[in-house]
């Protein structure tokens, strides 16, 4: 649906040829209006941050369930992760910072006190 939409100053091209000018010339006007601003909503969608995936986990805030060694285990937003510990060790109950991931495994710092 979107691609007709963003296409329509090409389709309303025989407005022009079809109707008189004094009215071809305000409903082609309304077409193209309607693609910019469509454009300009799916530009302002395009440069938005990700919100879905592992990318979308850096800078969240979580609680630390386990620890394993280095690594530990974090509860961020209801699911598990596994996390590598970057700075000092960590105890259960430990708020931490995500800062990056290597694969699925995330990596985290305790989080700066407010």
């Amino acid at each position: 649906m979107c691609h007709v939409i963003l296409t329509l100053p090409i389709i309303a091209l025989p407005v022009l040829w079809l109707l008189p000018v004094e009215v071809a010339i305000p409903v082609y006007a309304g077409a193209v209006g309607i693609s910019i601003i469509v454009y300009a909503i799916a530009l302002e969608a395009w440069r938005m941050p990700v919100r879905n995936g592992i990318e979308a986990l850096i800078g969240a805030t979580g609680t630390v369930e386990r620890r394993e060694g280095r690594q530990v285990v974090l509860s961020l937003g209801g699911e598990l992760w596994a996390a590598d510990i970057e700075d000092e060790p960590m105890a259960v109950g430990d708020k931490v910072l995500v800062v990056g991931f290597e694969g699925i495994t995330l990596r985290a710092r305790t989080q700066p006190m407010q």
